[in-house]
């Protein structure tokens, strides 16, 4: 560890869930590091773009497959009565656990800043730049430069990895098809009464915060064909077949977040084209409100209430990396021998320029593992490593890790190995992933 107030050890490029993960894992294995943020707020998705539930990827139906910083995470928003924790029936999949995205915020900022990380918010990094044998040097805009001996690509779009030359692969093979965008949104306020009398299934109760709550997520035979109607008689153009979720906010529940968008474009790297699915995303704000008002119980007198800061973005660039992890892999439920995390969530595929998504479940109490070489690129920097929804596999395989819960854990596991790669003065390639397993599961994950 260096004195020199810009040489870190570690800088993570990203403040999303795997970031954080990284940076806390690395400052907590001994490392001085830094994460950069370019918004004025951790959380990535589920903040930024207020997706703001955890997807049941760390809950396998019959017992937790993820834990470490993300099961710390989960304990300290169920402390603050921040989460609906809702367990579901034998006989069905785990739901949607939805969070006070305010309180996620400020407990991830709590984790990095008492784990010793230096938390750069509103930040943009303008260069990177990788020498043989040396640390990076990190040029951020407003003239600042930092230097690190490791850097983990937690960018979501392996952004850093990219300009680097490290090979990748974008959207579908063949096609490049990516996943459609969504806008999210909170709207309010919600009639619970009204709900549970219109449509009784939509409102739960939840014992950790004591509050009845909104709960609409996935496909429903009568609220499908109330969309299919608009859709047929022109009221309503967004291109969905359902609505995927409209969650109340814990500690508010009359306000709930909605996602029910799709904007389907080429290229979400690039600005011009993000900035135009902005717009659609915006356009469809209004429209899926009107619709809400005139259709769902409850929802008669709702207004927007807060549009997320920017439209969310499910698919960009995977990486090649030492292993690409396949669908094959996931349904098969493929255990590996340099596991650094585990999940069960869906093959969850919305397909691009249509208006369905397909959904492949595994099946309840089983589960697929990550492994270590997914986020190691196969050629590029020697210090260099990929976190989050970006690492080595397909399309469809990213389809179902990209949620929160198992993007920590990956972000944990690059964390974990950047900071073991300064403490052995090596190549990312060459760390030992029985090390990293080691401290993994003397930290609190969950790898088998």
């Amino acid at each position: 560890m260096s004195n020199t107030p810009n040489l870190y050890d570690v800088v993570v490029a990203g403040g999303g869930p795997s970031g954080i993960g990284a940076a806390i894992a690395a400052s907590r294995a001994g490392s001085r590091v830094a994460l950069i943020e370019r918004w004025p707020v951790l959380g990535g998705m589920g903040t930024v773009a207020l997706v703001n539930n955890f997807c049941p990827a760390h809950f396998d139906g019959e017992r937790f497959i993820i834990g470490g910083i993300f099961g710390e995470l989960r304990q300290r928003l169920i402390a603050r009565k921040a989460i609906y924790t809702y367990q579901p029936l034998a006989t069905t999949n785990p739901i949607i656990e939805p969070y006070n995205p305010d309180v996620f915020a400020e407990e991830v900022v709590a984790m990095c800043c008492e784990a010793g990380v230096d938390v750069m918010l509103n930040t943009k990094i303008a260069t990177v730049t990788f020498e043989r044998a040396q640390p990076a040097t990190i040029a951020l805009a407003g003239g600042l430069t930092l230097t690190a001996r490791v850097v983990v690509d937690a960018t979501g779009d392996a952004l850093i990895a990219h300009r680097a030359g490290v090979p990748s692969t974008f959207g579908k093979e063949g096609t490049h098809d990516v996943m459609p965008l969504t806008f999210c949104y909170m709207l309010g306020q919600i009639d619970l009464q009204a709900a549970k009398a219109g449509l009784p299934e939509s409102v739960r109760y939840d014992k950790g915060t004591g509050e009845e709550f909104y709960y609409f997520s996935g496909w429903h035979p009568v609220v499908d064909q109330w969309v299919k109607q608009a859709r047929e008689d022109g009221s309503l153009s967004i291109p969905r077949d359902h609505i995927s979720a409209i969650l109340s906010v814990p500690g508010k529940p009359q306000f709930a977040t909605v996602n029910f968008g799709r904007v389907t474009i080429a290229d979400p790297t690039d600005p011009a084209q993000l900035t135009a699915a902005e717009a659609e995303g915006r356009r469809q704000i209004e429209e899926g409100i009107r619709f809400f008002r005139k259709h769902i119980p409850g929802l008669a007198n709702v207004e927007l209430v807060q549009a997320a800061r920017q439209i969310g973005v499910r698919e960009t660039r995977q990486i090649i990396g030492l292993y690409t992890l396949t669908a094959e892999d996931v349904l098969s439920g493929r255990q590996f021998d340099d596991v650094i995390a585990q999940c069960c969530y869906p093959i969850d595929i919305h397909e691009p320029g249509k208006d369905t998504t397909i959904m492949k479940r595994l099946p309840r109490g089983t589960h697929y593992d990550i492994p270590w070489r997914c986020l190691i690129p196969r050629s590029g920097p020697d210090n260099l490593i990929v976190a989050g929804r970006s690492v080595s596999a397909t399309s469809d395989a990213m389809s179902s890790f990209r949620v929160s819960p198992s993007v920590m854990a990956i972000g944990e596991a690059a964390g974990v190995t950047a900071a073991r790669a300064v403490e052995c003065h090596c190549a990312i390639r060459d760390v030992n992933p029985a090390d990293v397993q080691h401290r993994l599961n003397a930290t609190g994950a969950i790898l088998m």
